[in-house]
């Protein structure tokens, strides 16, 4: 039996059923007996950026199985944090180079073998066309945010670019946000995987004391759905709540259904929400 209860939902915006857009976000998430993933990403919604549904699905796919490489075929725990202990921040870097790397030969051999029809630019004004027709200025086609966490019995991670956020619960039942936020994240405005420098806008954080017992991330939807931290954070709490209380598939699935309602709401952006949850708050439950 696993250690760890996990859950990934997500919702097309409100705003997306209006206008005919498709959701642009993805998710995914797995449990083993030795350690759990949990991934959002989020396609961003300009005009120009006419793939970005592919792109944020490529970029969990890369994500997951660059993550799994880690472990080996194995799944060597204590291995793993070999790598790590010497020097975390090194090595999460070299697991966001990698990723960064993959996904741009994904997209890359996307875009070769499916070149932009001209039903997908036709609407662009002339300075996006010029935008993607520039030199490698198609990839911003793809462009996405990533948030990564990995739980395991010895320590945990996270890793992201972009915006949404990533929220831990302590032991003590504090609500926190370790990974560290970037300013370049704005309004509107996000770093992402098709930046040029994309390895300079990742941040992470990895710790191998005071192992958290929650840990959910979201997609941006979420964040500006609530506004403040502290309603972010009240809602996870209710959230946790309803997986400790119900069965844990009848609570994904009232989760799922709920996605529409705080999204017309709220941002009225599309919604993603992925965590991990240690087995052992359950463990009172008939």
């Amino acid at each position: 039996m696993s250690e760890y209860k996990v859950f990934d939902v997500r919702s097309i915006g409100a705003s997306h059923l209006k206008s005919g857009r498709p959701c642009q976000d993805y998710s995914y998430s797995s449990s083993g007996s030795k350690f759990a993933v949990a991934i959002v990403s989020d396609g961003h919604g300009g005009d120009k950026y006419i793939r970005s549904e592919t792109g944020s699905k490529i970029a969990t796919e890369i994500c997951k199985e660059s993550i799994r490489l880690i472990f080996g075929k194995r799944i060597d725990i204590k291995g793993a944090m070999a790598k790590f202990k010497p020097n975390p921040d090194a090595t999460i870097m070299q697991l966001a180079s990698y990723i960064i790397f993959k996904w741009r030969e994904a997209v890359t051999y996307h875009f070769l073998n499916q070149p932009f029809t001209t039903k997908e630019i036709e609407h662009l004004s002339d300075k996006d066309k010029a935008a993607l027709e520039k030199d490698d200025g198609w990839i911003s086609a793809y462009g996405t945010t990533l948030i990564a966490v990995v739980r395991t019995s010895l320590f945990w991670f996270g890793l992201q670019i972009g915006d949404g956020k990533c929220v831990v619960v302590t032991e003590d039942d504090a609500y926190l946000q370790p990974i560290p936020w970037d300013d370049k994240c704005f309004l509107n405005a996000t770093t992402s995987l098709c930046d040029e420098k994309a390895l300079e806008r990742f941040r992470f954080y990895f710790s191998a004391e005071n192992l958290p017992k929650a840990i959910f991330l979201a997609t941006d939807g979420l964040d500006d759905t609530f506004g403040t931290d502290e309603s972010l954070h009240g809602f996870y709490k209710t959230l946790q709540q309803l997986f400790m209380e119900k069965d844990f598939e009848t609570a994904k699935e009232e989760l799922q259904g709920y996605l529409p309602k705080l999204s017309a709401k709220g941002s009225q952006d599309d919604i993603s929400i992925a965590g991990i949850l240690i087995n052992n708050q359950f463990k009172n439950k008939v």
